[in-house]
């Protein structure tokens, strides 16, 4: 009886997680189209700033009026908002934002799904953390090695090394912010620490576009283009995704949360050929295939980890046993 309550209870949290999955995968992947509709009109790191200083705001607000407008930010929260939000949105979203001029939004969700990753080697030089024996360290290396095919120059590729490598990098930005925020366990506040990370790191992308002088490169005209790609960033991908994002980091294992790396990228691709009329080539269809499959062996291998580190349950007569 106690045994089927405490299943009872476990059940809406799963329903919620089932249900927030398939939108968080679908966030992640239009994302990618909208940044570049939204960059064609609009500098990247003002376009990311505005979206982000706006969601952070929002966010913000919310949270102190559910608080009876008494946030009282405790330390943890500040710093973890601090921390992730330059590795998530200034190092990871802005180095999306300003490849996105260059590279299609395809080739760029792929590089992106390189996070869990970098997440796992970075868990295991600075946290000594499992890799999955065998399967992780083979998933490790042909993911990277599909990164390196899919942006290594070659005749007729389309894809610039430079941007590809910028990319490359905002995922170690973003891996090693996930590799904190998972350590740190069920959040309290989520939508806060989400609405910090907003802030903090679309105020440091505002600094990098005034310092890249994007304003001189505004012109009013060329606003007008831009607002349903940015009302759609601000409303679906930020004001849903991140605090999704956050929240599935915050209640399921990392390798659940995950997931939207290697779906979303064949969403991008998809859409962007579908709407932007994107090449997809023989040469992007192999890359993908490899960093796919490595990035799904990772999350497979830490999947059996977890499974590992789980207690045993303890059989009925035990529990009768030690109930009598």
């Amino acid at each position: 009886m106690r045994a089927a309550i405490r299943s009872g209870q476990r059940l809406p949290r799963v329903a919620w997680v089932v249900a927030a999955l398939p939108v968080l995968w679908l966030t992640q992947g239009s994302t990618f189209i909208a940044l570049k509709i939204g960059i064609a009109s609009v500098p990247p790191f003002l376009l990311s700033a505005g979206r982000f200083l706006v969601v952070g705001v929002l966010l913000l607000g919310w949270s102190a009026f559910r608080a009876g407008w008494r946030l009282k930010v405790d330390r943890q929260e500040a710093l973890l908002g601090a921390i992730t939000g330059i590795g998530m949105i200034m190092v990871g979203q802005g180095s999306a934002s300003w490849s996105s001029q260059y590279l299609a939004p395809g080739v760029v969700a792929v590089l992106t799904s390189t996070i869990p990753l970098w997440a796992a080697l970075i868990g295991l030089l600075a946290c000594r953390a499992r890799l999955g024996g065998m399967v992780g360290s083979i998933g490790l290396v042909a993911g990277f090695a599909g990164v390196a095919f899919l942006a290594w120059p070659a005749t007729g590729s389309s894809i610039a090394l430079g941007p590809a490598l910028v990319v490359a990098g905002g995922a170690v930005g973003w891996g090693a912010a996930v590799v904190v925020l998972s350590r740190v366990g069920r959040l309290r506040r989520p939508l806060l620490v989400t609405g910090l990370q907003a802030l903090i790191g679309g105020g440091l992308q505002l600094v990098l576009g005034l310092a890249a002088g994007e304003p001189a490169q505004l012109e009013p005209q060329h606003l007008v283009p831009a607002i349903p790609a940015f009302v759609y960033l601000v409303v679906v991908a930020s004001l849903i995704g991140y605090p999704l994002l956050t929240w599935l980091l915050s209640e399921v294992p990392v390798h659940v949360a995950n997931t939207g790396s290697y779906v979303a990228p064949v969403i991008a691709l998809g859409l962007g050929w579908l709407l932007l009329a994107e090449p997809v080539t023989p040469r992007t269809v192999g890359g993908v295939g490899v960093i796919l499959a490595g990035v799904a062996l990772v999350v497979w291998s830490n999947r059996r980890i977890h499974r590992a580190a789980e207690p045993a349950p303890r059989r009925t007569a035990d529990v009768g046993k030690q109930a009598a």
